[in-house]
């Protein structure tokens, strides 16, 4: 029994002199990216710097934790699998890949859920720590540092136009559509995808009948910017009641109050193909759709105000006799 009692005091004196001989520091952005894969990409997003004693030379494990504002851990090192480094220099300066090594990382509850199905954990404030420990027993080897972080909530697009039941005239829409929507915010270290889809709604459906369930007649992917111009090359005959595609395929359309409806909506993708976000409700970051119209009748009443027009003018220019 005594043997035992001295073996721990001279491991907690040995510990002890070790932890004075090493002096850390950690540096991290306030607010990096927020997949968590992505800072062992990225140097200057982590930094941990471990001075020793000259002359020092022993095996450490880097034990890192995530924990939420209020401490609760949510993340922490499997010290069984965790690499053993050992300090052979004065000054050891490492990177996010050796700190926090996610195939080591034990996460937990709806942090666990949330990292397997985007990479990334919900937007909140965290703090990480970070601490040396010798292999085996897991003695403290150095003080804990802590900084704290922040994983910025991402806001989707907002469509912008066509508003939501705008009526496009027909002659115009089967040349150009335009399509205008905010960007992600913040914005991303990592360009984003916008995928764009626009839908027919049939007569017996609900707009979002139609998103859920029908073939898009545009789906289109833009890279890192906010419009896109659709030419449809789509022939919109009120009299015949259907749609001629760039295809010349004869497709059924139906109408409200003579006006063909349709929905659109913007998915926002990173480089990855990956939702931005899985917190916006579907899981698919989606932003929200809105519908507008295509009426062929308006282009009718455009061409017959403008023949109007032009036939009294040439009465009123016609000699008198």
């Amino acid at each position: 029994m005594m043997k035992k009692l001295l073996f721990l005091i001279l491991i907690h004196f040995t510990a002890a002199a070790v932890t004075a001989q090493l002096n850390t520091n950690l540096a991290l952005a306030a607010t990096p990216p927020a997949t968590l894969s992505e800072w062992a990409n990225r140097r200057e997003v982590l930094t941990y710097i471990i001075n020793s004693q000259p002359g020092l030379n022993f095996p450490v494990i880097i034990k890192t934790d995530i924990k939420t504002t209020d401490g609760t851990v949510i993340g922490t090192t499997d010290l069984a699998k965790a690499k053993v480094f050992t300090l052979t220099s004065s000054t050891t300066i490492l990177y996010a890949a050796d700190v926090l090594p996610l195939e080591n990382i034990q996460f937990s509850g709806k942090y666990k859920t949330s990292l397997q199905r985007s990479g990334k954990l919900p937007s909140d404030n965290y703090m990480l720590c970070v601490q040396l420990v010798r292999p085996v027993e897991y003695t403290p080897a150095s003080a804990v540092v802590c900084k704290i972080f922040y994983l910025a909530s991402t806001q989707l697009p907002i469509l912008m136009k066509p508003y939501n039941e705008e009526i496009l005239d027909a002659k115009i829409a089967q040349t150009a559509i335009t399509f205008r929507w905010t960007p992600v915010t913040p914005r991303l270290s990592e360009p984003v995808t916008y995928r764009l889809q626009v839908f027919k709604v049939l007569d017996f459906q609900t707009p979002v009948q139609a998103l859920r369930s029908n073939q898009p007649l545009l789906d289109q992917e833009i890279r890192n910017a906010t419009q896109y111009i659709w030419r449809p090359q789509l022939t919109f005959n009120d009299a015949e009641n259907e749609i001629i595609d760039s295809l010349q395929k004869n497709v059924r359309q139906e109408k409200r109050n003579g006006k063909i409806m349709f929905i659109w909506t913007m998915q926002s993708l990173d480089k990855q193909g990956l939702p931005v976000t899985q917190t916006d409700g579907n899981g698919e970051a989606r932003s929200e759709p809105l519908i507008f119209y295509v009426d062929p009748q308006k282009s009718n009443t455009s061409k017959k105000v403008k023949e109007k027009a032009t036939q009294g003018l040439k009465d009123t220019l016609k000699p008198q006799v």
